[in-house]
């Protein structure tokens, strides 16, 4: 089979006298992999968490969506990597914000800022 996964998105931004549009075609892409992994993770603002990623090995993650299912925009949650014990977010998500990628083999961790929050996510096998 092929084709099996199908991203597509569109931005907007207008602001003042600002206008900025991106609708970028539809990708459909095929996956090699069968495992998918994720689900809701709690994550406090202490230290930062490993999301889990049963069977699949860091290696073999392909497509990934992550959401911060808390409702405040002051609620934030981080997404990021550990480099030599220290944790170095990659990208941030207010409440109600989401985020789609493709991961580059790295396991991924998350911290919440200001306060404990769930990040809701899915990562497909390559």
């Amino acid at each position: 089979m092929a084709n099996e996964l199908t991203v597509s998105a569109s931005v907007q931004y207008e602001k003042s006298n600002h206008q900025e549009s991106f609708t970028p075609d539809t990708q459909t892409i095929t996956v090699s992999g069968v495992e998918a992994v994720g689900g809701v993770q709690a994550v406090t603002t202490g230290a930062h968490e490993t999301l889990v990623m049963n069977e699949m090995t860091v290696g073999n993650q392909g497509w990934a969506w992550f959401r911060n299912i808390g409702t405040s925009a002051d609620a934030s949650i981080q997404i990021g990597i550990v480099v030599s014990g220290t944790f170095h977010d990659v990208m941030e998500l207010k409440g109600g914000e989401f985020a789609i990628t493709r991961l580059a083999g790295e396991q991924l961790y998350a911290k919440a800022v200001s306060s404990n929050g769930h990040i809701q996510y899915q990562i497909l096998e390559d």
